[in-house]
């Protein structure tokens, strides 16, 4: 295969012969309808009361698969259902669907699903990552976490905070979590390292935090957890949470054109029995006339060199880099359900199809990056990305 020298996120970009390889890489390979048979959304029965329900084209399995087909051809809302995928035919049928559903079914399928059949989803996403990935079979696993939230406006209700926090290693999303409720967003954090290191049967060499994530009561939360980390913060934060020496010491270069400002280890005011170490970096502009990049990066790794620690810092994999999009799939548009474990649906199966489709890009070597796949089996415009 040619490489793919630059991505077109426009319907003209739309290549049917990738969509085609990559139906039959889900269906022949990854045995999607499998994957997708444990979950019961469809299939609740009430014993007490005994409805018999019409068998529907969109059974369980089915209307999953619908959803991954969805994030590959780029619908990030329900709402693009019908002017860009209702009347493609040629996309369902060389994904294997027989038509792809409706707005109204995929509203009332995210709008039944209850907590028990998240975690189904998250069995399956673990199962395909034992099965065909490889952040499962990392001997010394490196965790990324970043926590990103929305302020769902509800008029004459009480508006209501989503935080939403995804863990990946090598590349995968192996665990998340949105809040169905008041949690705190370190909690939700542990909760998702937790998590996470259950799905990877050992504990994290390092966490990587980046976003929301770093809090004056998350850092000691890690510190409980026996847990290395590296997070990237603000200026501003990190020096409120690490002591200025007493002898500044002088800036390092990293190239050309960055530096380092290794400020040694601390012990920061909340937590007097830890060192927690600080570095601020500065970067060039990114545009003409923009200010220098800067920011700091706070770790409890007290002996490695500073160069090594802010290229730790700059690899992480980020939920922008993962989804390719700069809002989608948590603040792309109206909410997908008016139910928080609907829209935590949503949001799993989203990174489902994203992980099969850097699986795939996988298969199709160095030169198809999961950004220009995707680029190219789209058939709606992403803005924003």
């Amino acid at each position: 295969m040619s490489p793919v020298t630059t991505p077109l996120p426009t319907a003209a970009a739309h290549s049917p012969e990738l969509l085609a390889a990559l139906g039959w890489y889900a269906r022949e390979v990854i045995g999607i309808e499998r994957l997708f048979r444990e979950v019961t959304v469809k299939r609740r029965r009430n014993p007490a009361r005994p409805v018999r329900r019409r068998r529907s084209a969109f059974r369980d399995p089915m209307i999953c698969y619908d959803f991954l087909a969805m994030a590959w051809l780029g619908a990030t809302r329900l709402s693009q259902i019908e002017p860009h995928l209702r009347h493609r035919d040629d996309c369902a049928a060389a994904l294997g669907l027989p038509r792809f559903c409706d707005h109204t079914t995929a509203h009332n399928f995210l709008n039944a699903f209850h907590v028990a059949h998240l975690r189904q989803l998250d069995a399956v996403n673990a199962r395909l990552l034992r099965e065909h990935g490889s952040a499962l079979t990392q001997r010394a696993p490196i965790l990324d976490l970043e926590l990103a939230e929305r302020l769902v406006r509800r008029p004459g209700r009480r508006n209501r905070l989503h935080h939403w926090a995804v863990a990946f290693c090598a590349g995968e999303a192996v665990a998340q979590e949105l809040s169905l409720r008041s949690t705190p967003p370190h909690a939700l954090v542990a909760e998702t390292v937790a998590r996470a290191r259950l799905a990877l049967d050992r504990k994290p060499h390092l966490v990587r935090l980046a976003g929301l994530a770093a809090s004056d009561e998350l850092l000691p939360a890690l510190w409980r957890l026996r847990l290395p980390f590296l997070t990237t913060v603000p200026w501003s934060w990190a020096l409120a949470h690490h002591p200025r020496p007493a002898r500044t010491p002088d800036w390092a270069p990293l190239d050309d054109a960055s530096r380092v400002l290794d400020l040694g280890a601390a012990a920061p005011p909340r937590a007097p029995r830890r060192r927690l170490r600080a570095l601020l970096v500065e970067r060039p502009a990114s545009a003409p006339g923009a200010g220098r990049q800067r920011l700091a990066i706070l770790t409890s790794l007290a002996d490695d060199a500073a160069p090594i620690l802010v290229r730790l810092a700059a690899s992480m994999t980020r939920l922008r880099t993962f989804f390719g999009h700069a809002s989608w799939p948590l603040r792309d548009g109206k909410p997908p359900s008016s139910d928080p474990r609907g829209n935590a649906a949503y949001l799993r199966l989203a990174a489902i199809a994203m992980n099969i489709l850097r699986l795939f890009a996988r298969q199709l070597g160095a030169d198809v990056t999961p950004a220009r796949l995707h680029a190219l089996l789209r058939v709606t415009p992403w803005r924003g990305t």
